[in-house]
């Protein structure tokens, strides 16, 4: 009988490896060797919501009577947001799967992967609700060429990985130190989007809505910035944290630094180049400009150098926050508004704890 829907050779229950180890048998929740992934996904699992909480009804007349300036920030911000949204709701979850062995990580990412499918849905809902010819914006988004070129080398990773995740699956390369070391390198690269490319383009976003213009958009980016920051990033940064424990990842690590550092420039360099673009033919942006976005991405950028072990001489990292205003944006309780002012956005589910049990009451009721 095949392993590969259900292993009942599996021996590994009290120590399974995150990655590559032996193949999945039951869902084992009574060993728990990686408690931080399960909080992560404890925690993904507690900030569920859906698309269409926020009306973005408003952001119709907010795109017509915007300066083009403005307009053209936006929506090459969303350009590209929506489109790492919707490689990541595809690339996650299926193209890691073959090498999961940890039931921690697979429920924590499948559990993000379904959380990227609402992201890249919430901007499809935002185009649809603020244009009156949404086909019309769709494909002006599709033609922002420059925000195709910022995901060129995480794609790159991603495609990699994907190749061997289904020749993996089908046999057709071993359990070898070559394999992993594609699944890290993708870690990696999922690690730069999630912690230094998804922040860099927030900040944009939150800087036009700190104008007062496009709240409902804000709101519900700022869902999406807090399941980036709190959770896909945090989980991303604690597996690379926990592999770099094994000899694998050590090996991987050493093998695999220099494509790493390559990387890393390469995903830096490429936003620096975008906010270049962002920033010429004319745009300016209140509050905000071309040398305080490329401090805040270099800000972003120093926490995967740090989780890394890894030092450069090519960049000037800032000690402190460049943009204090992006602090309240990442604290939804620091920008909550009554419900009776818009849309609320602070909010956890599932997270009641009961503190009787155990407890016999003997209250007569009657």
């Amino acid at each position: 009988m095949t392993d590969n829907v259900f292993n009942y050779d599996k021996t590994d229950y009290e120590k399974p490896k995150l990655f590559m180890g032996e193949k999945q048998g039951l869902f084992d929740t009574i060993n728990k060797h990686y408690p931080k992934v399960w909080e992560i996904y404890k925690t993904q699992k507690s900030l569920d919501w859906d698309e269409n909480e926020f009306d973005y009804t408003s952001c119709n007349a907010d795109f017509k009577k915007a300066d083009r300036s403005t307009y053209d920030m936006m929506i090459k911000t969303l350009a590209w947001q929506w489109e790492a949204d919707s490689v990541a709701s595809r690339n996650i979850a299926p193209v890691l799967a073959p090498f999961i062995t940890s039931s921690e990580l697979w429920a924590a990412w499948q559990r993000i992967s379904d959380n990227e499918v609402i992201h890249a849905a919430t901007y499809s809902e935002i185009v649809r609700n603020s244009f009156d010819d949404p086909s019309v914006i769709l494909d002006e988004i599709l033609r922002v060429e420059e925000a195709h070129a910022r995901l060129s080398r995480v794609i790159k990773a991603f495609d990699e990985a994907f190749t061997a995740s289904h020749e993996y699956a089908l046999g057709q390369i071993p359990n070898n130190q070559d394999t992993y070391n594609k699944v890290f390198m993708m870690v990696v690269a999922l690690y730069c989007m999630e912690r230094i490319q998804f922040l860099a383009s927030f900040a944009v976003t939150f800087a036009i809505c700190d104008t007062g213009m496009f709240q409902p958009i804000g709101k519900a980016i700022q869902k999406i910035a807090q399941d980036e920051l709190e959770v896909h990033a945090e989980l991303d940064k604690v597996v690379l944290q926990l592999e770099m424990q094994t000899e694998r990842g050590r090996t991987a690590f050493e093998q695999c630094r220099e494509d790493i550092e390559a990387m890393i420039e390469e995903v830096i360099d490429s936003e620096i180049t975008w906010i270049e673009y962002l920033f010429s033919e004319g745009r300016e942006l209140v509050g905000m400009n071309a040398d305080r976005l490329a401090a805040w991405t270099l800000y972003c950028a120093k926490d995967v150098y740090n989780t890394l072990g890894l030092s450069t001489d090519k960049y000037n990292f800032p000690q402190e926050n460049p943009l204090r205003f992006m602090e309240k944006w990442l604290n939804i309780s620091k920008t909550q508004a009554s419900p009776q002012e818009q849309d609320i956005a602070a909010y956890k589910v599932g997270v009641l704890q009961r503190t009787d049990e155990g407890v016999i009451f003997d209250d007569d009721f009657f």
